[in-house]
C-alpha cells in the first residue's frame, strides 16, 4: 500500500465514480482501476462495488475509509512539517574566520554547501582575531571561527571545533642553507625558536597573544625584531624569501608545504596549541539556517583534518577540551 493508492481511493469514493477520480487526477482510468485492484488484493477484500452508474463503499470499504482518511492526513502533515522545517534551514549565513583558517577551510565549505546544501547561502568574510570578534559583537557575522584568546563570555556562546598543532615555519630546508641543518627533523623544541627571527604580529591579536603566554609560561624570550605587515600572505611571502620564520597552523601553509615551497616543524617541549572556537552572538537566537551551518563546519573540518591539511585533535566530540576557557560562559551543544 502507498500513498496514491490511497488518493486514488479516496478521490473515488468522494467523487463516486472511477471516471469522476480519473478527471479530478487527470489520469487514465484504467490506471486508477489497476492501483484500486492491486488495493484491495493486498487488504485481503473488496473496497469498492462497481456498477456503470459509479462506485459505492463495501462494509470492508467502509472500515478501510476512516484508515484511509486518518493515513492520508498523517502523511499530509509530515510533508507540511518537513517543508517547514526545509524551510527553515534556507537563508544566508554569514561567516567571519581568519585567514589561516579561511585558507583551509573556505573553497571546501563553499564547494560543500554549494553541492549538498543548496537551501543555505554562505558568505565568508576574513581578517585578523580582533575584526572578525568585532564582527560577531556588531552582529556583521552570524557564525566566526576564532581562538580560545578571544573569547568574551559577555556575549559570545562559543562550540570547540579543533585543536590545532602550531608550527615553526620556514622557507625550504633544500633550498635555504639557514636551515639546511634541520633537515630530516619533525619537531622543534620551543625553546630553539628563539635562534630565528620571528615574523609575528602584535598581541593586538589572538596569535601574538598565544605567542606571548609561551614566551611567559617558558621563560623564553623570542626574537620579535622583524617588521610585519599583520598580513598573512605577505608574511608568507618573506617567509619563502628566506626573511625569517612564522609560528602559525598547517591550515595557513598545507598548500605551500605541499608545493615546496615551505617546511614546517612540529613545536615541542612543550607542545603548542590552541583551540579553534565556533562562535554565535548569545544575543541573537539562532535560527534553523545558522543552526545547520554549524553542522556542515564541523563536517568540512572533520575531512580537512583527516587530509592533514590542518593537523590537530577534532574538539568538538569532547566538551572537557573547554574547560578552563570560559569560566562564566555558556557552550552550545554540539
Amino acid at each position: 500500500m502507498n500513498s496514491k493508492q490511497l488518493q486514488y481511493f479516496l478521490t473515488t469514493v468522494h467523487k463516486g465514480s472511477i471516471a469522476g477520480a480519473a478527471r479530478e487526477l487527470d489520469i487514465a482510468q484504467p490506471a486508477i482501476s489497476q492501483q484500486l485492484a492491486s488495493l484491495e488484493r493486498e487488504m485481503g477484500a473488496q473496497l469498492l462495488s462497481r456498477t456503470f452508474s459509479g462506485v459505492t463503499l463495501t462494509p470492508a470499504g467502509d472500515l478501510f475509509l476512516t484508515h484511509a482518511t486518518r493515513l492520508m492526513d498523517d502523511i499530509n502533515n509530515a510533508k507540511s512539517e518537513l517543508r517547514e522545517l526545509v524551510g527553515k534551514t534556507a537563508g544566508t549565513v554569514k561567516v567571519g574566520m581568519l585567514p589561516s583558517i579561511g585558507n583551509v577551510l573556505s573553497m571546501p565549505l563553499i564547494a560543500e554547501v554549494k553541492q549538498n546544501h543548496p537551501k543555505l547561502k554562505l558568505e565568508i568574510s576574513t581578517g585578523p582575531s580582533y575584526s572578525v570578534k568585532g564582527w560577531l559583537e556588531g552582529r556583521q557575522v552570524d557564525i566566526a571561527l576564532t581562538y580560545e584568546q578571544d573569547v568574551d563570555p559577555r556575549f559570545m556562546t562559543v562550540s570547540p571545533v579543533i585543536r590545532e598543532n602550531l608550527h615553526l615555519v620556514m622557507a625550504n630546508q633544500a633550498t635555504s642553507s639557514e636551515y639546511s641543518h634541520l633537515a630530516g627533523r619533525e619537531s622543534i623544541p620551543f625553546w630553539a625558536l628563539s635562534q630565528f627571527p620571528l615574523l609575528s604580529p602584535g598581541n593586538k591579536d589572538a596569535l601574538g597573544k598565544l605567542i606571548e603566554h609561551y614566551e611567559k609560561a617558558t621563560g623564553v624570550n623570542l626574537q620579535h625584531n622583524l617588521a610585519y605587515s599583520g598580513q598573512l600572505m605577505t608574511g608568507l611571502r618573506q617567509v619563502m624569501q628566506g626573511e625569517g620564520v612564522m609560528i602559525l597552523p598547517t591550515s595557513a601553509i598545507f598548500h605551500l608545504e605541499e608545493s615546496g615551497l615551505v617546511s614546517t616543524l612540529k613545536i615541542v617541549e612543550p607542545e603548542m596549541q590552541r583551540l579553534v572556537l565556533a562562535a554565535t552572538n548569545k544575543t541573537s537566537p539562532l535560527n534553523e539556517a545558522v543552526l545547520k551551518m554549524l553542522k556542515v563546519i564541523k563536517q568540512v573540518v572533520a575531512s580537512e583534518q583527516a587530509l592533514q591539511h590542518w593537523r590537530g585533535s577534532l574538539a568538538f566530540t569532547d566538551q572537557s577540551e573547554m574547560k578552563g576557557v570560559l569560566a562564566s560562559g555558556s557552550l552550545m551543544s554540539s
